[in-house]
């Protein structure tokens, strides 16, 4: 069978429509499917307009962030702690770190740049739009190196035209900037194993390091980012373990530098010590694990008597971690006083996850649900397949990611925007089944991470 440009291979007259398409779609050139991705998120984006697009938490923070309150969430109001959206410019600001800085201080550029909400969010749109176009790089460069050029590309038109990743560009969200800078993250750890060094262990850390201040529970994959790298390192490093640990050491030091100085201003905003990026860790643990709860982020209601006592709560600048503290505590009581509902409510979460948010009209949309349903059928499908013949750092490295995409939601609540790293992952698996039964290459030419650990 000939090869054709990009890996795709010439198919014989007989052969069916759907194998013609893939082949047709595996030819094209990069540069066309990054137009297509941006094409389809701005006519999305036409059909969504900015103006009724919800701002969330990020648009709350950079409104105040504008006016001149710093970085604010909740304001001393004679009622109660109550978040500005709802009761206005009243009361005094009170510190905040309730969301992760830099997607926040992005919202705050594009308010101001735009001048308004609608400005504000069309801004974001075209954050959203470079972004996009580095997703669509990122995968097929990740899944050309896990599987091969034609999946590699096929991974490209997915992500380009994936519903759920077409709608999330048009919403103030961080998971479009987080998704791919995560992909050029794991393309980061593949090529630091190739050949381990700590200026490339350094490299991949400051990537860490920047997607922890985009996503606080990113600071998991620090440390398991680091013992990932030095079990791929290799049997010659056996024999010198310096030459294995130093990269380790030099990117988690790297990822620790940039989420350290938050923690720091943390530290000194709150005028205590706060171990998390965020002081939502405790609210979202209850929202999830509270008696009663849903599992859901959509469908929770703060009971009267939790309500009054963060209400009862006195005024200050740590006022933020304080309230944290009162749901944590919440929630660690509900799930130590009904282990049997803990444990049933996190396989509620896992199916409201991999299946549909029953509590999210959104995820029962046929739009979203049937591409998702075809793609992690065939997904699966083609991991399967593919992890019988991978180095097993390649397959712990896809496996360990997925795990913990999977295991955050479960730990906390689901939400829609949680899954997309597991859809993405599925996009490329399903791209590797599609070449394999179009008959095309799917093998990459190279492979260097080590197969066996030392």
């Amino acid at each position: 069978m000939g090869r054709v440009r990009d890996g795709a291979a010439r198919l014989p007259r007989h052969t069916s429509g759907a194998a013609r398409l893939i082949t047709a779609l595996a030819c094209l050139p990069l540069a066309a499917v990054v137009a297509v991705a941006l094409a389809a998120r701005v006519l999305v984006g036409i059909a969504f307009p900015a103006a009724t697009a919800d701002g969330y938490e990020f648009g709350t923070l950079a409104r105040n962030i504008v006016e001149g309150d710093g970085y604010t969430y909740f304001r001393d109001d004679p009622v109660g702690r109550l978040e500005p959206d709802e009761v206005g410019a009243s009361g005094d600001p009170l510190p905040s770190a309730y969301m992760p800085p830099a997607y926040t201080y992005a919202t705050a550029a594009a308010l101001e740049a735009g001048g308004g909400h609608a400005g504000m969010v069309w801004v974001l749109r075209g954050l959203h739009l470079a972004a996009a176009a580095a997703g669509v790089v990122c995968v097929d460069a990740l899944a050309r190196r896990l599987a091969g050029r034609a999946a590699g590309r096929l991974a490209a038109v997915g992500y380009a035209l994936y519903p759920a990743l077409v709608y999330v560009s048009t919403q103030v969200s961080s998971a479009n900037v987080y998704l791919p800078l995560e992909l050029a993250v794991l393309l980061g750890l593949l090529w630091a194993a190739d050949a381990p060094s700590w200026r490339r262990g350094a490299v991949v850390g400051l990537g860490l390091g920047c997607l922890c201040l985009l996503r606080a529970e990113a600071v998991a994959l620090v440390p398991l980012s680091g013992l990932w790298l030095v079990w791929t390192s290799g049997r010659d490093a056996a024999r010198r373990p310096g030459l294995r640990l130093a990269p380790a050491a030099t990117l988690v030091l790297a990822a620790a530098t940039l989420p350290g100085l938050w923690l720091v201003r943390n530290a000194v905003t709150f005028d205590r010590p706060v171990a998390t990026i965020t002081t939502t860790g405790g609210k979202n643990l209850w929202i999830g694990n509270h008696a009663g709860a849903s599992g859901s982020q959509k469908n929770f209601e703060i009971p009267g008597p939790l309500e009054s006592e963060l209400v009862d709560l006195p005024a200050g600048d740590d006022y933020e971690v304080r309230a944290d503290g009162v749901f944590l505590r919440r929630a660690l009581h509900d799930m130590r006083d009904d282990p049997l509902g803990t444990v049933l409510r996190d396989l509620r979460k896992a199916v409201l996850l991999l299946g549909a948010d029953l509590h999210d009209p959104r995820n029962l949309n046929p739009l979203y649900l049937g591409p998702y349903l075809a793609v992690a059928a065939l997904g699966v499908a083609g991991f399967v397949r593919w992890r019988r013949a991978q180095a097993p750092g390649e397959v712990w490295l896809v496996g360990g990611y997925v795990a913990v995409a999977v295991a955050v939601p479960v730990a906390f609540f689901a939400l829609a925007r949680y899954r997309l790293p597991i859809e993405v992952m599925l996009v490329i698996f399903a791209a590797s089944a599609a070449a394999t039964l179009a008959d095309m290459p799917g093998v990459p030419e190279r492979r260097t991470v080590s197969e066996v650990p030392a």
